[in-house]
């Protein structure tokens, strides 16, 4: 189990489907603008077929002590060989944002990134009106590389994009 004096990370499974949509809709309102989530039944298995294969994994985020789900942390499109790399997704559900339990947890799967899975470079793609996760990229030590128009899909249209990146010279 990977923790540190406030938080533990969790492989998401399907035992926490219920747990997880409750999440998700409670928070909403906050995540809509920024990010897709995963809403059914459906959507959830298959959510955590993809994030169980070597390319793509998932953490949910939970307080120590009352184990309360405080959000999730990703690692998707895990390319090895020459290029190792891969995209940090992630967010927190309402009650938990403004903490400091996410950078603890980003910082977590920054360490098992580079250190278990021998990734060269992490990548965060953040729209440039959400402060907040821009914050929080910079504050677990991620730099700014630059922008993408029109970079990805987020429900329905395409958004504009900042790249934020970390090296891991170490490999």
């Amino acid at each position: 189990m990977t923790s540190t004096r406030r938080i533990y990370l969790e492989k998401i499974q399907h035992k926490h489907e219920k747990e997880y949509l409750r999440a998700v809709k409670g928070s909403l309102k906050t995540l809509k603008p920024w990010i897709e989530v995963v809403k059914t039944h459906k959507s959830f298995s298959q959510f955590v077929r993809e994030v169980s294969t070597p390319e793509d994994k998932a953490y949910l985020v939970r307080r120590l002590g009352d184990d309360a789900l405080i959000g999730t942390v990703e690692i998707r499109d895990i390319f090895l060989g020459h290029f190792r790399c891969g995209y940090l997704i992630y967010y927190a559900f309402e009650g938990f944002r403004g903490q400091g339990y996410m950078k603890e947890a980003l910082s977590c799967v920054i360490d098992k990134a580079f250190n278990k899975f021998k990734l060269h470079r992490l990548e965060a793609n953040i729209q440039p009106s959400n402060k907040d996760s821009i914050e929080l990229a910079k504050s677990v030590g991620l730099s700014y590389e630059g922008y993408s128009p029109k970079f990805l899909k987020i429900n329905g249209d395409w958004k504009d994009h900042e790249r934020w990146a970390m090296i891991n010279d170490k490999v």
